[in-house]
């Protein structure tokens, strides 16, 4: 009697799991989702809601709906159960992340190297969040502007910046003024900036390429945006779920270098289209932007940048 009641009881549990609904989770994405930084994590979305379709089900809210700065916050309070964010817009919460952006190793080699591990604790205790995984890698910052500077300083200029190279635009003679992304046309348009810092993706998702004509560099920083997931979520999630997304978290790191070299070649060629200019300023631009944010990020945390700095940067 006991072995019929167990089998039966065991059969009855198998049939609820197999017929059980996926878990719906809603996921911030910082920009719009056809512009060019977001279109890797829809990519990513529709290809978990086609492989872990039995498990989860993500549907996607862009910065209409919540704010690109107030996005880290509704995903640490449990508003969004996903997010697409780069980590600069959290350092208020966790600087540390911002190793990330003066990094050259890949996301995929930080999973074994220890990197991913401290960095996924450092979200635990001070963001509530799961740290999935990272893109971005491999794209860097530059000055545009409507003027050019022949000499790399930027004196008189008003830049739109990030917190992420504010003081380093400050440094160059710039006063710096932060906007989200979607009103920055209307500022360069109207006068109250000359340009803005931005990596070499998505110039002209915005029209920003109809008003600024000088890209100055080389390259500074990396683009670094962070897929998170909210613990307390996270941690509710069934087994299977949890175990899809992280092997989709891999699967990512995998595409990340081919989608990198696709969609740089299709950027370049939109920015020299719009006949903007590239100005180099020689090596001292990037080294004095990296040097002087290492410094900056030591003096906050001494202890787990250390630890960070060899496992994200090989220079």
């Amino acid at each position: 009697m006991r072995t019929t009641f167990a089998a039966t009881a065991l059969t009855a549990m198998a049939a609820a799991s197999a017929t059980a609904e996926p878990v719906t989770l809603t996921a911030g994405v910082f920009l719009p989702p056809q512009a060019a930084f977001s279109v890797p994590f829809i990519r990513w979305v529709d290809h978990v809601n086609d492989v872990c379709a039995d498990h989860v089900a993500i549907e996607v809210t862009g910065p209409d709906a919540i704010g690109s700065f107030e996005q880290p916050n509704a995903l640490k309070i449990g508003v969004l159960d996903l997010l697409a964010s780069p980590g600069t817009y959290y350092k208020g919460d966790m600087i540390e992340v911002d190793t990330l952006v003066l990094g050259n190793v890949p996301m995929a080699e930080q999973r074994t190297n220890g990197a991913w591990e401290l960095l996924n604790k450092l979200h635990n205790q001070k963001m509530n969040a799961q740290f999935l995984t990272a893109y971005g890698d491999g794209i860097s910052f530059f000055a545009w502007t409507k003027e050019p500077s022949d000499d790399g300083r930027f004196d008189n200029a008003r830049l739109r910046t990030s917190p992420l190279f504010e003081t380093f635009f400050q440094s160059l003679g710039a006063t710096t003024v932060q906007i989200p992304p979607p009103d920055v046309y209307t500022a360069l348009e109207r006068g109250t900036v000359d340009g803005l810092g931005w990596p070499s993706w998505g110039v002209t998702d915005f029209g920003w390429e109809e008003i600024v004509k000088y890209q100055h560099g080389p390259g500074f920083m990396n683009v670094s945006i962070s897929i998170l997931s909210n613990l307390d979520r996270w941690n509710t999630l069934p087994e299977p779920a949890r175990a899809c997304l992280n092997e989709q978290a891999l699967w990512m790191e995998a595409q990340w270098p081919l989608w990198l070299e696709e969609r740089n070649a299709q950027e370049d060629d939109k920015i020299r289209a719009a006949g903007i200019e590239y100005i180099d300023l020689g090596p001292e631009f990037r080294r004095a932007a990296h040097e002087s944010y290492w410094q900056f990020l030591l003096e906050q945390n001494e202890e787990d940048v250390s630890a960070l700095r060899p496992l994200v940067s090989t220079e």
